[in-house]
């Protein structure tokens, strides 16, 4: 049995990854969903798991599911995300402890527990941020947490070389999400740079057609990457507003 098995697929990024995912011929989709039930009928059969990421062990029924079925995972898309903005003095520990665990481990434990059940040429994207490339003021934790994504991503892009299983490190913008609408205080040169969690959905499958390493789907996040390796860091902070 073909499988993809997709976090955060309730909404955004993973909901419309999802939905792209639904015309490819596979066998069955598992979404790791959050309270809410993805709000589009698929023609692929679905079987949904309503997981808090941030509780210890949260993929236990994943994992009973994975043995019992041992289905092949031809897609992996990791693309469940948290994130607060604000200076650090004004997050909560459970904030900051949330953003680190789901960004952070969650991703990491899911690509282990679906890497014994996927065979040579399985696809891996994992949605990082282009927040990932540079620290930032007022968003530190977040972007810490999506610079973790994309290292993450590369060195095991490279563990997986010989299985042929690629890698993709999605790293997007803004984009026009209940993630994005959901922040305080968002600075307005980000406003103007949005884009739509379809279009970054489009691309990042692409790219993992590809094998493309890193995905980059807009010219800014282009820019910002050519800068985080030509510029130093301290320079850019200056900048910062």
């Amino acid at each position: 049995m073909n499988i993809a098995l997709v976090s955060g697929a309730s909404r955004g990024i993973g909901l419309e990854i999802s939905k792209l995912l639904d015309g490819y011929e596979l066998d069955e989709l598992w979404l790791i969903c959050g309270k809410n039930t993805p709000s589009f009928k698929f023609k692929t059969h679905v079987r949904l798991f309503y997981t808090d990421l941030s509780q210890k062990s949260p993929f236990d029924e994943i994992k009973s599911a994975l043995e019992c079925e041992r289905p092949n995972i031809k897609h992996l898309v990791c693309s469940a995300g948290v994130g607060y903005n604000g200076r650090l003095d004004s997050l909560t520990e459970n904030e900051i402890e949330n953003t680190v665990i789901i960004n952070c481990s969650a991703s990491s434990v899911l690509t282990r527990i679906s890497l014994d059940y996927m065979d040579n040429g399985a696809k891996i994207i994992e949605i990082a941020s282009g927040a990932g490339f540079l620290p930032q003021p007022d968003f530190a934790v977040y972007s810490a947490s999506k610079a973790y994504v994309i290292s993450f991503s590369r060195a095991i892009g490279k563990e997986l070389q010989k299985r042929k299983i690629s890698v993709t490190a999605v790293c997007p913008g803004p984009v026009d999400t209940d993630f994005f609408s959901g922040l305080e205080n968002v600075k307005e040169y980000k406003k103007k740079h949005l884009i739509s969690a379809k279009k970054v959905a489009i691309g990042a499958l692409k790219a993992s057609k590809k094998g493309k390493k890193l995905y980059l789907p807009t010219f800014s996040m282009k820019m910002v990457h050519i800068a985080s390796k030509i510029l130093p860091t301290n320079l850019i902070l200056k900048f910062y507003k």
